[in-house]
């Protein structure tokens, strides 16, 4: 599991340059935790939904990733619950359900005081193809 940590922690340039670090990597689930910087801002201050949504998306794609074996979201959809300025946002990410090609998640994204920012749900779709780790190579 820390081969595969390292591979979307390093892997994942968009995540990395966002500030977005990978914490937690379990078998359906995933924990991603971004502080906010003034580049998360929008025109009226507050942290800008593609922020909220690549911090969620990134955890999202850890968790249906977890067993190795490559999957893509194919839908996902958010609710934004609370507007922040500043502090830390933590995405958490679980599988409620699937098959052998679709995968389901929640990814809650919460502040530092535990309050709800986002809700999001999500499918994946899982490929026949696992992940090239480096020590495979």
């Amino acid at each position: 599991m820390d081969a595969l940590k390292k591979h979307f922690q390093d892997g994942d340039q968009f995540a990395a340059r966002n500030g977005i670090e990978l914490v937690t990597l379990e078998p359906g689930h995933a924990v991603t935790r971004m502080v906010v910087q003034p580049w998360h801002h929008n025109a009226v201050g507050i942290v800008q939904g593609g922020a909220v949504f690549t911090l969620a998306d990134f955890a999202f794609g850890a968790a249906s990733n977890s067993d190795g074996t490559v999957a893509l979201g194919v839908n996902m959809s958010v609710t934004f619950l609370k507007a922040t300025r500043t502090g830390t946002l933590t995405a958490d990410a679980r599988e409620i359900g699937g098959s052998s090609k679709l995968g389901s998640y929640t990814i809650n994204v919460t502040d530092e005081s535990g309050q709800l920012v986002a809700v999001m749900q999500g499918l994946a779709y899982r490929k026949k193809e696992t992940h090239p780790l480096p020590h495979a190579r």
